[in-house]
């Protein structure tokens, strides 16, 4: 039933304020972390301005508005806090954050795992083709918590199996130390799955359907990474995969997943 606190929560100057006070906090990080070299450099507020822009409506860089920086000059920076992994920092800074703000410890030990395949537009770069999503486009593979922030992300061509996309979060994993369980879908039953939990320390659990069970039933904790997923869709940039580059497309998960938990911790309601 929509209820007042409901409105409360959608109310639009409300989503306003939230996401503008995220954007102020990620450009204090991104100015704290990369200073500028020059005293009349680009902003960092109005870059991230930008960025949220072609994010969340799907625009192109070519296409932002008239009122934005120059597409190349916030292209360009864009690129330069990719490269130097400053959103992939920022993302699990948050995620302690919101653990803690949840009453959690901020280290978690629970990871679930999961795989999502999208379509890609017309551009260069690796791509291929999910035999059992009938998409061509590209596979996000997913690590979050037990309230679904997320810890880490990778991206791979859609013609990778699931069971071996796990090597693709070696690079995010190692800052998670403390993970001692990983819960898995049902394709992650290969051996080498197994060998990929005991390299980084980690029990593997696979979560199965009932083999008598009728129609839909939600499986243990397998629905909160499947929230997430869903809360990606509310960006219209990532509808589809649009960069030509695999890091490029996974920095710009990434930076979406900072901008949701700064949103989600500035948000009152």
């Amino acid at each position: 039933m929509w209820t007042d606190r409901h409105r409360t929560r959608h109310e639009a100057r409300l989503k306003n304020m939230v996401m503008e006070a995220g954007l102020d906090e990620v450009a204090r990080f991104l100015e704290r972390a990369d200073p500028p070299a020059r005293p009349n450099a680009r902003s960092a507020r109005r870059v991230m301005a930008a960025v949220a822009w072609h994010l969340r409506t799907g625009g192109g860089w070519r296409a932002l508005p008239d009122g934005f920086l120059p597409w190349r000059t916030v292209y360009g920076w864009f690129r330069r806090w990719v490269d130097k992994g400053l959103f992939a920092v920022l993302m699990r800074t948050l995620a302690r954050r919101q653990r803690r703000r949840c009453g959690r410890r901020p280290t978690p030990r629970l990871a679930i795992i999961d795989t999502q395949s999208v379509k890609c537009i017309g551009v260069r770069g690796p791509r291929g083709y999910d035999a059992a999503k009938r998409v061509v486009g590209r596979k996000r593979v997913m690590m979050v918590d037990a309230e679904g922030h997320i810890l880490a992300m990778a991206i791979v061509p859609a013609n990778v199996q699931d069971c071996d996309t796990l090597s693709a979060l070696d690079e995010g994993k190692p800052y998670w130390p403390s993970l001692r369980l990983g819960l898995f879908d049902s394709v992650f039953r290969a051996k080498r799955c197994e060998e990929w939990c005991n390299l980084h320390g980690m029990r593997r659990r696979v979560v199965e359907k009932d083999p008598d069970q009728k129609g839909f039933v939600v499986l243990e904790r397998r629905w909160i990474v499947e929230r997430t997923f869903g809360w990606l869709s509310h960006w219209g940039g990532l509808l589809r995969e649009r960069a030509g580059r695999l890091d490029v497309a996974t920095g710009r998960l990434i930076c979406v997943a900072c901008l949701m938990a700064a949103n989600a911790l500035n948000n009152p309601a």
